[in-house]
């Protein structure tokens, strides 16, 4: 099958992220009735026929006897009616909003109205209007994990083994071993007899090998494709077996030598065919992070680390990759003083964030001493930074701590590396 045939969809680290942390959010949010509502508009809804829906969820509210309940989700109703009016056409992927009376503390009446809207990072296939003392997140969350699958064989004649490569994991389903015996030393009718029963072994091995394949492979709603690898023509016998179901048969990409049959080389097979699923998570860890590798070790002066540094790096605009660890909880809070102006900004990790709040409220400005100093603004390391190498174009890579490499960035550099444009002076 031809790749070219599968179209490559660009990832968004940061929109994803940024997703994650809206869902995060929004998990902790309940209401004490059914008043919070998740709407899920497809690209394909008219707008009108959105608002049409609301308006008639407007009269069965009408019905709902707690007074308090009936407002709260009126109010929840017209709060998005009234963001849709801004709206003329819904966006591409499709938009997904939430609305509720959020309480403030535990006492009934203490409700606020909440809008969240946020950007899909992968189509809405379902309009769905949900009223509950929670909002609906599933489908939300669905967007999130991969799909996107790539069947691996690597089939010796006496080990084999099947695997899958999906978001940033590489999966062994099973190892397998022929049992299988070397040449015969004998010549004549026994020489002849003996290579009979080892190709009889051998188809058998290939079809038990497809049994599985089979088995596991077509459970996969988003197989995009499968790699078969190994030493010498065994793969290729496999390939030509009639035993490997003729659904996945079509979807072989391609067929490629490598040094050895087993487990051990689902590895060698990912690393001869990543040209090919560049695109996947895991592929783009790993390339990222050794691209990184490579400058340090060069001494290029194209590679940096540390927070000051790639700050300073990005204001130049000089950073071509900025690579961030999704363990990464850093928060950067800005402080100011409505006396003087004067500002500050403090680095705290996630765990600390509640404590300082309480704190800050004791402090007063170092500048003009007075009790006008207060938090202004919090936002994540990956949000501060994200959005500046936004503004200058860099691509921006949010690596796991699953892969070896996103383990090595967090742990090694901190979380955060950096790959530059042109060499700059510190």
């Amino acid at each position: 099958m031809d790749m070219s045939a599968v179209a490559k969809k660009k990832t968004n680290d940061l929109k994803i992220y940024r997703t994650k942390q809206k869902i995060d959010e929004l998990k902790n949010k309940k209401g004490f009735h059914t008043e919070l509502i998740s709407l899920y508009i497809p690209h394909d809804r008219k707008i009108s026929d959105v608002t049409n829906h609301l308006k008639n969820e407007i009269s069965e509210s009408q019905n709902i006897k707690s007074k308090l309940t009936r407002k709260n989700v009126l109010d929840s109703i017209n709060s998005l009616l009234g963001q849709l009016k801004n709206i003329k056409e819904v966006p591409e992927n499709g938009l997904v909003m939430f609305s509720g009376a959020i309480p403030q503390n535990n006492t009934p009446g203490t409700e606020r109205n909440e809008l969240t809207i946020v950007e899909p990072p992968d189509r809405v296939k379902t309009f769905r209007y949900h009223c509950a003392n929670e909002f609906l997140l599933w489908p939300l969350e669905d967007m999130l994990t991969p799909t996107e699958t790539y069947g691996l064989l690597v089939i010796g004649r006496k080990k084999s083994a099947v695997g899958y490569i999906k978001g940033n994991r590489v999966e062994v389903v099973k190892e397998f071993t022929s049992g299988i015996h070397s040449k015969h030393s004998q010549g004549g009718q026994s020489q002849r007899r003996f290579e009979r029963l080892n190709e009889e072994a051998e188809i058998a091995f290939y079809r038990r090998i497809s049994e599985k394949v089979n088995e596991v492979f077509l459970k996969f709603e988003d197989l995009q494709g499968i790699f078969v690898g190994g030493p010498g023509p065994s793969k290729d016998k496999f390939v030509k077996d009639e035993s490997l179901d003729y659904r996945l048969q079509d979807k072989i990409f391609d067929t490629v030598d490598i040094g050895y049959g087993g487990a051990e080389g689902i590895r060698a097979l990912i690393e001869k065919v990543k040209d090919q699923i560049e695109n996947v998570k895991y592929i783009r860890e790993k390339e990222a992070m050794q691209r990184f590798m490579k400058e340090i070790s060069n001494e290029t002066g194209l590679a940096t680390y540390g927070l000051e540094e790639i700050q300073r790096a990005l204001n130049y605009g000089a950073v071509g990759m900025l690579l961030l660890s999704e363990k990464l909880d850093t928060h950067i809070v800005k402080l100011g003083c409505s006396n003087c102006d004067y500002s500050e900004n403090r680095t705290l990790k996630k765990r600390s964030l509640n404590k300082f709040k309480g704190d800050i409220q004791e402090e007063n400005c170092p500048k003009c001493s007075s009790n006008s100093f207060k938090i202004i603004e919090i936002n994540s390391m990956i949000e501060e930074l994200g959005v500046i190498a936004e503004s200058t174009g860099t691509d921006i890579e949010i690596l796991s701590t699953e892969t070896e490499e996103g383990e090595m960035l967090y742990s090694t550099f901190g979380g955060l590396a950096a790959i530059l444009r042109y060499k700059i002076d510190y």
